[in-house]
């Protein structure tokens, strides 16, 4: 099983990021987004293959959005691990995903407000 932490571009709409992000891993995972420049004016990213994450896997996905929103493109994240979601919570950063979450509850989906 591959864990390292890798960023896959899917189609212009849709990008997934996987693995272990850590403070070891973040900082090379963030090259590569930089990369990326976005050409559509919404981006959906799936988290379900993210198999561990720290504080770090959340400073990423707040410049992530930070990133998109400079370039015109709004972040949507899917299947956020509960760990990642409970750091949020935590650290009282939620407001921060609001719009740019989807949470799905018993089989029903819907967006993060604050």
């Amino acid at each position: 099983m591959n864990t390292a932490a890798s960023w896959i571009v899917i189609d212009e709409q849709h990008a997934e990021i996987r693995g272990v992000l850590n403070r070891n891993s973040v900082p090379q995972l963030w090259q590569q987004i930089l990369q990326w420049s976005p050409s559509v004016g919404r981006l959906e990213i799936d988290l379900n293959e993210v198999l561990n994450s720290d504080s770090a896997a959340m400073a990423l996905i707040l410049h992530l959005i930070e990133h998109a929103k400079n370039c015109n493109c709004h972040i949507m994240l899917r299947s956020v691990p509960n760990k990642l979601l409970t750091l949020f919570e935590v650290s009282n950063a939620m407001p921060l995903l609001a719009g740019h979450i989807e949470i799905e509850i018993e089989g029903k989906s819907g967006y993060y407000t604050s």
